[in-house]
């Protein structure tokens, strides 16, 4: 796979192509970890999303996931519709409310996430700290760089 006549740019070009492809597989993994929670992917990054803010407002959601604000809403909706979420007023707006977890979907998203971090315990034995910390400076990297309007 590692060409040494490539120069770094192309090396991380190559790297950015694998996004789209990896991204499809990790959306297929966890759909399929998640056969019978009753949760699609969508509605588990708002359930993990919700779990380490406690709460928050569709926009604060919105904002948070980088994600459509109309596909958050039709997430929200559902989510609310089978008891996953509820809501809280919002002294700071009349008119927005504050999404929580319930104490199923807590417990659903928290077990998910447990077999989930398992998983990426035991795939990380693989690779060093340093190899780890690089990946994921270059990921945030590259993320802030394609972000920018520039």
């Amino acid at each position: 796979m590692s060409d040494p006549d490539l120069t770094p740019a192309d090396k991380l070009y190559r790297g950015v192509q694998l996004t789209r492809p990896l991204l499809r597989n990790i959306t297929a993994r966890v759909d399929a970890d998640l056969a019978g929670t009753g949760v699609t992917v969508g509605q588990r990054a708002i359930l993990e999303a919700l779990l380490h803010a406690d709460q928050a407002t569709a926009p604060e959601l919105t904002a948070l996931l980088d994600m459509k604000r109309q596909f958050v809403a039709r997430e929200l909706k559902q989510l609310l519709r089978s008891g996953m979420v509820e809501t809280r007023d919002n002294p700071r707006h009349r008119r927005s409310v504050f999404y929580r977890l319930t104490a199923t979907s807590h417990a659903t998203i928290t077990t998910i996430r447990h077999r989930e971090v398992a998983r990426f315990t035991e795939f990380a034995k693989a690779f060093s700290k340093a190899e780890i910390d690089a990946y994921l400076r270059i990921q945030q990297a590259l993320n802030d760089a394609f972000s920018r309007n520039d």
